[in-house]
This record gives C-alpha cells, structure tokens and sequence, in this order.
C-alpha cells in the first residue's frame, strides 16, 4: 500500500500554473471606469491612454453602456526582447448598467488627453423637482 502525502498547497501552485500557461485569456485590458451621478446627467469617466478615438465603439442598448475599443503599438519591437510587458495591448469591452430614467437618445462622448467622458443626461420626468409647501396658520 503506497501512502501519498497530502500537499495543502498543492491547488494552488495547480491554480498558478493555470494563469502562467495561458498566454492572454487571463490577462485582459480593463480600462478603469469612473461613474458620477450629477443632477441633470450620469458621468461615465474612462482612462483609454493611446486609444485611437476613431476605434472607440459606445452602444447603449436594453439599459446598458457598452464601450468598446482596441490599443496597439505597432512599431514596437517583438515581445522576445522584451524584459518586462506590462502594458496591455489589444481589445478591451466595459459594460455598465444605466439607472432608469437614463435619455439614451441624447448621448454625448469625447475623448481628451486618454480620457473618454461620456454623458448620459436623464430624462425631464426622473430629474428631482423642488416643491414648494404652503404653510396655513
């Protein structure tokens, strides 16, 4: 009967090697995402340094944001000479669901120094509305 020993760390060097073999499917570009929620309008915020504008795709669809876009460096040298990438190039997807009341039709977007502002304004009847309370004496 052979005995073999049990080796509690065993999954998780099992769990390393995982990531280490795989070559990108682990290591996806996620841009950051800031949300603000103004009166009048949510701020969506996004940091896309070297992000061509021209690839960027927004889509609101069924109460979601969905930015889309790409970043390369073409006249880079190949990744064997590299000593260290951390620099992710390639695809990136952001989703993020819209509150009610969010006017998909009067959606702006611009990009400024690697950063995507988009605007989503929010329909008249969802904005607060102030009234005003008689008092009787």
């Amino acid at each position: 009967m052979n005995l073999v020993r049990f080796d509690p760390f065993s999954v998780v060097r099992d769990f390393d090697r995982l990531f280490e073999a795989s070559d990108k499917p682990f290591n996806r570009w996620m841009p950051r995402v800031d949300v603000l929620d103004r009166d009048e309008a949510l701020l969506v915020r996004t940091e896309i340094p070297g992000v061509d504008p021209e690839s960027i795709d927004v889509t609101i669809e069924s109460g979601t944001l969905t930015i889309k876009g790409s970043r390369s460096f073409e006249n880079e040298e190949s990744s064997e000479n590299y000593h260290r990438k951390e620099i992710f190039e390639g695809s990136f997807e952001r989703t993020i669901l819209l509150p009610e009341g969010a006017d998909a039709e009067a959606v702006t977007a611009a990009s400024k120094d690697g950063i995507l502002e988009i605007s989503i304004p929010k329909r008249p009847e969802v904005l607060p509305r102030k009234i005003t309370v008689e008092i009787q004496r």
